[in-house]
């Protein structure tokens, strides 16, 4: 069993160390519903994988990701990020996000990320 906070502190380990697809094996529900900032969802853990994919794939290199430390309530956590990347063809830039996370039975079951 993991709690929210054991669990919020591996996401972000595995964040620092740029070990997305590490942390979505271990972390993440296979029924997890994902909702960007746009509105878009995304359901399931094929999906989100599938986007982590696109998204890796338009990027030229990570130069690095700063993280918060988590606010924990509950069952829910959240986690500022501050990216640090070059996209093909663009010059290097960045954007600060936070994401909203909900934990059941030891899993991440939805994220919801605002920027």
């Amino acid at each position: 069993y993991m709690t929210t906070s054991a669990l919020a502190h591996t996401l972000i380990k595995h964040c620092k160390d740029l070990q997305f697809s590490e942390a979505r094996k271990k972390l993440f529900s296979r029924k997890i519903i994902s909702t960007e900032a746009d509105g878009s969802v995304l359901k399931g853990l094929r999906a989100l994988n599938a986007k982590q994919k696109q998204w890796h794939g338009s990027i030229e290199k990570i130069h690095g990701v700063k993280l918060s430390k988590p606010l924990i309530n509950g069952d829910f956590f959240s986690i500022a990020f501050t990216w640090d990347v070059t996209y093909k063809g663009q010059p290097r830039g960045g954007w600060k996000e936070i994401g909203i996370y909900r934990v059941k039975k030891s899993k991440i079951i939805s994220e919801h990320y605002f920027y």
